[in-house]
C-alpha cells in the first residue's frame, strides 16, 4: 500500500492498550532527529508478533516514481525521510506505523503514529478518527535485542492529579478518563527531559512493551 494513504488512529487498538499516552503533536523536533540503522531489519517480538522495519525513504522509493513526486507527497517525503516504515503482524493482523527516531541527552526514542492500511475498517469509524503520536523509549542491548517501552498513560495521569506537572492537555472518552497532550513539540521535549531526571525508578514501567530479536539471530 502506498505511503501517501491518509493517517488515522483507529488501528492503534489492534496493537496498543489504552495505557499509552497520546499527543496531538510530535514528541520530536527536527533538531533532535537521529536515524539509527540498528533498528532496520526483520524482528520477532516477545509477544509472538513480527516486525519489519525499513527506511521510510526507501519504502517511498519502492512504491512511487520519485520523478513524479510533488505537492503533498513531496512534503511527506521531506518530513519523514529520516523516519522508519514499520509493519507489525500479529495473529494475522497487519498494522503500519511511521516512527521517527530522536535523541534527548543520549537517550533514544521513537515517535509513533499509525498509517492507514486497513481495508476492512468501517468507513464511518474511520471518519471519526484523528491520528495521534505516542512516545517510545528504546534501548539496544549488547546482544542486539531491542527493548521498547511506551510512555504509560497511568504514569502521566498520576502526575496531573498530583499537580506535579503543568502541560497543555485535554481529556476525552465516555467518562473523560483518557488524556490527550496538546502541548507543542518543544514543550513536550522539555517535559521528557524533566521526566528522565525524575527520581521515580519505575517511571518507564508499562504493560505496552516489547523485546525485539532479529529473525536470523541465534540464541
Amino acid at each position: 500500500m502506498k505511503v501517501e494513504k491518509t493517517l488515522f488512529v483507529s488501528i492503534c487498538i489492534l496493537l496498543f492498550s489504552s495505557c499509552v499516552i497520546k499527543s496531538l503533536h510530535p514528541f520530536y523536533t527536527k533538531e533532535t532527529i537521529s536515524f539509527d540503522k540498528s533498528l532496520l531489519g526483520e524482528w520477532n517480538d516477545s509477544k509472538k508478533g513480527t516486525w519489519k522495519i525499513v527506511s521510510f525513504k526507501d519504502e517511498m522509493k519502492k512504491e512511487n516514481d520519485m520523478s513524479e513526486i510533488k505537492n503533498e507527497l513531496a512534503k511527506v517525503y521531506k518530513e519523514y525521510q529520516n523516519s522508519y516504515y514499520i509493519q507489525r503482524t500479529f495473529d494475522n493482523v497487519e498494522v503500519i506505523f511511521i516512527a521517527t527516531p530522536f535523541k534527548i541527552k543520549n537517550q533514544t526514542f521513537l515517535d509513533f503514529f499509525p498509517m492507514d492500511n486497513q481495508d476492512d475498517v468501517d468507513n464511518l469509524l474511520q471518519s471519526h478518527s484523528v491520528y495521534t503520536h505516542s512516545l517510545v523509549k528504546y534501548d539496544v542491548q549488547k546482544n542486539g535485542n531491542i527493548e521498547i517501552k511506551w510512555l504509560d498513560e497511568n504514569k502521566i495521569e498520576a502526575l496531573f492529579k498530583e499537580n506535579k506537572i503543568k502541560m497543555k492537555h485535554e481529556t476525552f472518552g465516555l467518562l473523560n478518563e483518557k488524556y490527550l497532550l496538546t502541548a507543542s513539540s518543544k514543550e513536550l521535549q522539555k517535559f521528557i527531559e524533566k521526566y528522565m531526571a525524575s527520581s521515580d525508578s519505575e517511571k518507564w514501567e508499562t504493560s505496552t512493551k516489547f523485546t525485539l530479536q532479529k529473525t536470523n539471530a541465534t540464541n
